[in-house]
């Protein structure tokens, strides 16, 4: 697989939360058990499930730890999409780690519930093998630490917060401004929910009924707050001009 294709599918991996989960059956040997499974990857481009000790995947996580996991986006026709098939270890993580709750809850708001849960815990699939499909022609396999290639470096996971909170509290207008130049979108209020190497989403409102979340790609990866600032102001002045 090219290089191209492999940097396409982590990007398509950062943007889009929707994914089934296929796991090895307990109950039923030698079948898969599929779920549904919204994820939000760290800044290694792992994806993280907040997932609870009773659920059927879980039992079957804690018995065989390899899972699938497919990753597509929305729209009517999901087999004219792009999407992507993980395949790797279920491996427990902290769920007290304060940088990837806040992260985590930023993008999925309506699981703030379960961290007051004792049996809710995070597991990050620990990629060993993917398969991309683009789109008709354009697809392949490649080794999962393809997907992580350059982000051993970055100091994202730590400064994320502060480079959303910096962009909400200091800097309103320019969301607005990056929503109407690169999307067309004329909001009313837009707020970042998240950053990573690939790129970073900001949810917004237009009028009191309509809202929606956009995602914009940097030109290169982001690996630390200084490269986001580079990208964040070159956007700016991208919109001005």
């Amino acid at each position: 697989m090219s290089a191209a294709l492999a940097h396409e599918a982590r990007q398509f991996l950062f943007s889009t939360r929707h994914a089934l989960l296929s796991t090895h059956s307990m109950k039923y040997p030698g079948f898969p058990f599929g779920s549904v499974a919204p994820f939000v990857c760290n800044q290694q481009s792992e994806p993280v499930i907040l997932i609870s000790t009773i659920a059927e995947h879980t039992k079957n996580i804690l018995e065989n730890p390899r899972v699938s996991l497919l990753v597509f986006s929305g729209g009517d026709d999901l087999q004219a999409n792009a999407r992507l098939t993980l395949m790797g270890e279920a491996l427990p993580c902290d769920k007290q780690d304060e940088d990837l709750r806040a992260r985590y809850l930023r993008y999925l708001p309506q699981a703030a519930g379960y961290f007051d849960m004792h049996d809710f815990h995070f597991y990050r699939i620990q990629i060993e093998h993917v398969r991309y499909i683009a789109g008709f022609g354009r697809m392949g396999w490649f080794e999962g630490n393809t997907l992580s290639d350059g982000l051993a470096e970055s100091m994202l996971a730590s400064q994320e917060g502060g480079i959303v909170a910096h962009m909400n509290d200091d800097h309103k207008d320019s969301l607005l401004q990056y929503c109407q130049h690169v999307h067309g979108v004329r909001a009313d209020h837009a707020e970042m929910i998240g950053l990573d190497a690939e790129g970073f989403d900001v949810k917004y409102t237009q009028g009191e009924e309509t809202q929606g979340q956009l995602r914009f790609q940097f030109d290169q990866p982001v690996l630390n707050a200084m490269d986001a600032r580079k990208a964040l102001v070159a956007l700016s002045q991208a919109c001005k001009s």
